[in-house]
């Protein structure tokens, strides 16, 4: 095989190390072994090239642990645009935080020549394992599959598009016993999806062919732009048929033939090459490959589920607790919580400066793990379309109309100027700042007054839908029917006689579901009820999406959560405090008596619909809180701007 020089423009054999007409290093250079960079990394062992740069095995001297650095080639690092696709890889990769995504360390220059530091990995590629092993087991190939989604809805959800995933790509190693952990490498043909926000732009230019051909999707090789997930849906579609069937579901000599063949070609059924795939996986990984995408699966997530009866292994997607400033922050409030219940005498009491109890340990969930693994997203998903479908027309409560407000001029103050004040703050600490944003926003009229006899308020349908999905896919169709059995009757009533998206649901009724939720299925420490507030921001993204500018800002989307909150909730109010670049304070204002499941709930609501808008880094903590005495229901945002 024959390498063309970047220099001279001769052609020269892949081994070849330097130019013969400049002496100039073509490829990675094994004479670099034995050097320093940047005073620290010492490389001791040249682990292989490609056309950008050279990866090498280097001793970490400060913290004496090895590590891989990757140096671009000289005569690329000379190329502007291709040092700033290399430094844009780092940040993509640095950015994501996932396992299976691999870990960067450093980034700097030796010289002329930048060089990104990465966690050095001790196992083998998909591509030696599959060269060797041939075909795989159904539970190993699902297994990896599975791994390989879970890193690219990390991804996804920080609008990264890998557009390169192959086996070379993916490195199989030892993590938690696991030895098919799978860590997702090289994010140097990665784009940004379109989200609005002034940093998405490709790290490649338009129509340009990327990645290898045999793994891309049909519409890349017609020449379609558009940066979708489900790019990348098809390319693990194709790893996951090779890591079967033991070979590509295309191959041709020639690229225009192969292409052809993508476009164009139906793969041969798995089946008639391995009789032992159940016709569903087939199925599963058929729609992966579908020419058209919109036939796909809608994301990884979506796609990793329906691998899950057959992988044996069940990867979270999105922890529990999203990061460990959530973990952290439940722990607190639970501790509360249960000194709350401890001391209180049924009248209002000023918190105490005592320092918090111990968490007491999860209570085991209700449900049969096997059982609710095995489960199939489709099946599990069955009882809410049930429920969906039985809705009959409710009586509603009547949207009020919106008005345009101009609001004054943003405040660019830095979040660490602002008072924060603690959950354990004295009753009398009242905080009374100024509004301050500099946006057109449409905000709701004051919501008239419920209906006599009425409940004290309602969710939307839609809002409970997502709830019950969420349930449904995370525990399975008889967690989630064990679950509504569970309920008190009048609680009970609404889900029996089925929700559509319009209806509207008594919050009595939703909150009592939620703290089922959190009881039965969790460990009763409120995670499950954080998890519930970020399923519905899932259902209400549609409706916040249609926001003018059709990609707000963050700060944006928080001035507008008053008006966002009215039109999914009756009987809860949001008002905004604060906002500015990175930052924003609101008050939750409850008509009933206040509720710590809907605070918590809040907070994952808030959390999810800053992070589907792009905010990177998001915390929301819980200031104060009037179900604990607190005169408030104070929550704080901060996120990376």
């Amino acid at each position: 095989m024959l390498r063309k020089c970047p220099h001279c423009g001769a052609r020269h054999a892949q081994g070849t190390l330097r130019c013969t007409a400049t002496g100039r290093p073509i490829a990675g250079d094994p004479e670099l072994v034995g050097r320093v960079v940047a005073d620290r990394y010492h490389l001791v062992r040249m682990l292989g090239d490609g056309g950008m740069g050279s990866v090498y095995k280097a001793a970490d001297r400060v913290l004496r642990r090895f590590v891989a650095i990757k140096l671009l080639h000289p005569a690329v690092a000379e190329n502007p645009s291709s040092v700033e696709r290399f430094q844009r890889e780092a940040r993509a990769a640095a950015s994501i935080g996932h396992p299976n995504i691999i870990d960067i360390m450093d980034f700097g220059r030796e010289g002329n020549r930048p060089y990104m530091v990465m966690e050095y990995l001790r196992g083998r590629s998909l591509s030696q394992v599959i060269a060797m092993d041939g075909q795989l087991s159904i539970k190993r190939a699902c297994t990896i599959a599975i791994h390989t989604l879970a890193g690219l809805q990390a991804a996804h959800d920080r609008g990264i598009l890998h557009r390169d995933l192959k086996p070379a790509n993916l490195m199989l190693v030892v993590r938690f016993g696991d030895r098919n952990f799978v860590k997702v490498c090289d994010f140097g043909f990665a784009a940004l999806v379109k989200t609005g926000r002034t940093d998405a732009k490709s790290l490649t230019p338009e129509r340009t062919l990327v990645g290898t051909p045999a793994y891309a999707a049909p519409e890349r090789l017609r020449g379609d732009d558009k940066r979708d997930p489900r790019l990348d849906v098809y390319s693990v579609g194709v790893v996951l048929y090779e890591m079967l069937a033991g070979r590509r579901p295309f191959d041709a000599p020639t690229f225009r033939e192969l292409a052809r063949k993508v476009r164009k070609d139906e793969p041969e059924p798995l089946r008639d090459i391995r009789p032992d795939i159940p016709q569903v996986l087939e199925r599963v990984v058929l729609k992966a490959l579908s020419k058209d995408r919109e036939g796909r699966w809608d994301d990884a997530e979506s796609f990793a589920e329906a691998l899950f009866p057959f992988g044996g292994l069940r990867v979270p997607f999105r922890d529990d607790m999203p990061s460990e400033s959530f973990t952290m922050e439940m722990m607190r409030i639970k501790a509360r919580e249960a000194r709350h219940r401890e001391t209180n005498t049924g009248q209002i009491r000023k918190p105490s400066t005592a320092p918090p109890p111990a968490l007491p340990a999860p209570a085991p969930p209700s449900v049969d793990s096997d059982l609710t693994q095995r489960m199939s997203a489709e099946e599990a998903l069955a009882m809410v379309a049930e429920l969906e479908a039985s809705a009959k027309p409710k009586t509603r409560v009547g949207t009020p109309k919106a008005k345009r407000l101009r609001q004054s001029q943003v405040d660019n103050t830095d979040v660490d100027r602002m008072p924060h004040a603690p959950i354990e703050a004295p009753a009398d600490a009242v905080l009374d700042v100024p509004i301050d944003v500099a946006i057109d926003v449409e905000v709701e009229e004051p919501v008239a007054a419920l209906p006599a006899g009425s409940p004290r308020g309602f969710y939307q349908g839609r809002i409970v839908l997502a709830i019950l999905r969420f349930v449904a896919r995370k525990f399975g169709e008889r967690a989630l029917k064990e679950l509504l059995d569970s309920m008190p009757a009048e609680a009970r009533h609404p889900f029996e006689a089925g929700i559509g998206p319009d209806d509207w649901v008594d919050l009595e009724a939703v909150k009592t579901l939620v703290e089922k939720i959190d009881a039965r299925l969790g460990g009763d420490d409120l995670h499950l009820v954080l998890e519930a507030g970020r399923a519905a921001a899932e259902g209400a993204f549609d409706m916040m999406r249609k926001l003018r500018p059709p990609a707000p800002p963050p700060e944006l989307l928080v001035a507008e959560m008053p008006s966002i909150l009215q039109k999914v909730v009756r009987g809860a109010e949001l008002e905004v405090r604060r906002v500015g670049r990175g930052y924003g304070r609101l008050e939750l204002k409850e008509l009933g008596e206040p509720s710590l499941v809907l605070a918590v709930s809040t907070i994952g609501f808030l959390a999810r619909s800053l992070e589907r808008f792009g905010a990177d880094d998001v915390e929301v903590n819980l200031l104060s809180a009037r179900a604990l005495d607190d005169p408030q229901t104070l929550i704080d945002i901060s996120w990376f701007a």
